[in-house]
């Protein structure tokens, strides 16, 4: 009985995303397009800085210069969720135009570029160990939370238009998709914070 129960919630949360696709396929292969472009131009950039040998350009685009800065519990976990909340803030404002879309979708490229140069800088900086935290931890980590802001984001540009269409004013329309986002990026943050906390480079070289 239970494993009906589960296959029947299964199928079901299978049918929604396959729906939830075909219903908003342009948007997000705009979205992905732009998320791609992101994340090459990050590659490339944090090369060419990396290149370049000037510690001044860590400050510039907030890269990490020690290693022990992605350890940091309260810190990462509290600097991401207001990292994300506001992305996400401004993507609801995005949203509410289609003229706006562009500024939406410019943000999550400009998201994933900040992705990017992270990964790809800590891998040149710090080597052996920055590559398994950049590649097992924080790149899956954060490419789920990018994902997010990209679904979060098709589903109101959707969901305001047919809220003007059918002239419906419910606050509700926009605050449950904005906690259940904020909820599901939470969740992804705290596994990234707790396993950059418990595999700590001390740890890793011990091993």
């Amino acid at each position: 009985m239970k494993s009906k129960r589960i296959a029947k919630n299964l199928y079901s949360l299978r049918y929604t995303g396959a729906e939830f696709f075909s219903q908003n396929k342009l948007k997000i292969i705009i979205c992905l397009l732009f998320c791609f472009v992101g994340l090459l131009t990050g590659i490339f950039t944090a090369i060419k800085l990396y290149n370049l040998g000037d510690s001044d350009v860590f400050e510039d685009f907030n890269l990490t210069y020690q290693l022990e800065d992605l350890e940091k519990f309260a810190q990462n976990f509290f600097g991401r969720l207001i990292s994300y909340e506001i992305v996400m803030v401004l993507l609801l404002v995005f949203s509410l135009n289609p003229f706006l879309y562009l500024f939406g979708w410019c943000l999550l490229a400009y998201r994933a570029f900040l992705i990017s140069i992270n990964c790809i800088m800590i891998i040149l900086v710090f080597s052996f160990n920055g590559l398994i935290k950049s590649l097992l931890i924080i790149l899956p980590c954060q490419l789920l939370m990018l994902a997010i802001l990209l679904a979060f984001f098709v589903f109101m540009c959707r969901q305001i238009k047919i809220n003007n269409y059918i002239k419906c004013k419910k606050f509700s329309n926009v605050l449950y998709p904005f906690l259940i986002a904020t909820l599901a990026l939470t969740i992804v943050n705290l596994v990234e914070t707790f396993l950059l906390f418990i595999f700590r480079s001390n740890i890793i070289l011990v091993i």
